[in-house]
Formats: C-alpha cells, structure tokens, sequence
C-alpha cells in the first residue's frame, strides 16, 4: 500500500519493542539530517494495539525539532476500519433523515481492536455507547466487559458501559436499546441472528466488517449501504465499510509522504474520513469531454 501511495521504500522491522523504537527512529532521523527527514514516515502496526500505543509514545517521544516527521498509528488497520464504521454510519443517518449521530445509543459487538477504538470515538461524539463481550466461553465475562470500559476510560478518557452478552436473549436487549449496531466480532462467526432482527420494532442502523462466511449479520449483503433488509432495519455491509478504509489508509499515507510533521491516529483518521465521504463528485467526473467532427476538404 504504501509502494501504492508514491513510497520509495518500504522497510519493515518486526517484533519491535519500544526500546529498539528509539534505537530505530534515532538512526533513520539523525542520518538524513533536518531537511530530508521529513521525507522519512514511521508506520507502526502489528496485532496488538496496547503495544502500538507503546512503541507509538517512544517514537513521538524520541523525536524533536528540527527533527521531527509523520507517525501512522495503525494496528492491524483497526484505526482506520473504526474511522470507516463511524464515519459512514455518521453520514448515513443524516442523508435518510434519521437525526445526527450524536445523539445516538450505540452498541458495538466484540472487545477487539476495531470495537474498542469505534467504542472511543462514538464516545467522543457524545453517544451513549455499550460495548459487549460474546465469547459464551468466558466464565468472567461480566468482569471481562466492565474491564475493557475501565480500560477505555483510563487510556482515552471516554466512559462507556462494558456488557457481558454470550446468548440471544442477552443481545436482544442490546439491540432493543440501541439506534446504531457496530458488529466487529471474529471472522466468520455469526453475531445476529435474522430471528433477533424481527423481534426490533424501531428503526436501527447496523454495520457489519465481517467479510468472510457466515457474515455477522444474517441477512446482511456485502455491498449493502443502507438497505432496509426488513421494515426499519437498514444495514452497511463489510465491502461498502471496506471501500471506504482502503481509501483512506492511501490517503494517510499520501499525505504522511509529504505532510512532515502529523500523527495519522484513530482521531485524524475519523476527520479524513469524513472528508472523503464529502467528496462524492471527484474532480474527474466534473470534466467535460469535447470532440469536433473532422472538418470537411475546402473548408474554413
């Protein structure tokens, strides 16, 4: 992706812990000098996020002006599929007249990376926001689910409430309370039965990432963006929230290339999302294509 975005190179290092960040950004920095470091970008991915967020303090820590560039936080594209789910839920609600988002209850299912950075910026936004452990094979899931809020709550400073909900009845509960359900649970694994679905009486919005079969939504289509799957459920399927995130990753890393100095995190990509999502007529559609008949033999 990157090689995709204009890079010249691309150089990974795994198992990186923060003490060989700084070794690493130190190095990469002090050779290029000032003026070519800005030309330098720092990715820091990886499947665990709590150990992003270390390594991301020690290379925003280990670099100072005339020293300084861009840093992408993105582990496992968590940050920016969250972006993607809220971002196109946000403008969802609004373009079929359903009220801002912020004045929404909104639940996400599964504790993973994705469902807890959504949970963090949905509550930045001002909603009322559930987070819900499934796994029935938890025998501390109650205590499991109050422990993700705490964390989010120390970390990010946003206040959430954590859900143990492993049965159907459990979830039904959920969905009864919220307009909004982000379903970011584990590939392949069926989250909401249709069953669940025709027990709901108002009108919800629920956002599916998972693209592998059997979908977390039954009933939901890849593609959907915004169908009423049954009467007042209208449903945004993985592809469409995929769409989205891939064209937002390029355009992070467009502008880490040749911004310099900004932290691409969850919180900047939500704000580039949103700008993508207000671009719904590129400049190419706006071009005017014009030809002209061959002129005739003889004339002016």
């Amino acid at each position: 992706m990157a090689y995709d975005a204009g890079y010249n190179a691309v150089i990974p290092y795994e198992n990186v812990t923060p003490e060989d960040g700084k070794k690493i950004v130190q190095d990469a920095i002090f050779s290029r000098g000032p003026k070519a470091v800005k030309h330098t970008c720092f990715f820091i991915g990886g499947k665990n996020a709590e150990k992003a967020e270390e390594v991301f303090a020690v290379v925003r820590d280990s670099m100072f002006p005339p020293f300084k560039t861009s840093i992408i936080v993105d582990p496992s594209g968590a940050y920016t599929t969250a972006a993607a789910m809220v971002g196109k839920v946000e403008k969802a609600l609004v373009s079929h007249n359903l009220g801002a988002l912020k004045d929404k209850t909104c639940a996400i299912l599964g504790t993973g990376a994705v469902g807890r950075i959504a949970a963090v910026l949905l509550a930045k936004l001002g909603c009322n926001v559930m987070i819900a452990s499934l796994n029935p094979k938890r025998t501390d899931g109650e205590e499991y689910a109050e422990s993700i809020a705490r964390l989010l709550s120390s970390r990010y400073g946003v206040q959430v409430q954590g859900v143990f909900a492993p049965t159907g009845d459990e979830k039904l509960e959920i969905l009864k309370k919220a307009d909004v359900v982000l379903c970011a649970g584990t590939r392949g694994v069926r989250v909401i039965e249709r069953e669940l679905l025709k027990e709901l009486k108002l009108v919800k919005v629920l956002v599916d990432i998972n693209a592998i079969p059997p979908f977390g939504v039954e009933g939901m289509k890849l593609k959907d963006d915004m169908r009423e799957m049954i009467p007042g459920i209208f449903g945004i399927g993985a592809l469409t929230v995929g769409d989205l995130k891939h064209k937002l990753e390029k355009q992070i890393l467009r502008e880490a290339r040749s911004n310099g100095k900004e932290v691409y995190n969850f919180n900047l990509a939500l704000q580039l999302a949103r700008k993508l999502l207000q671009k719904e007529i590129s400049p190419a559609k706006l071009t005017l294509m014009l030809s002209y008949p061959p002129a005739k033999q003889g004339s002016n």
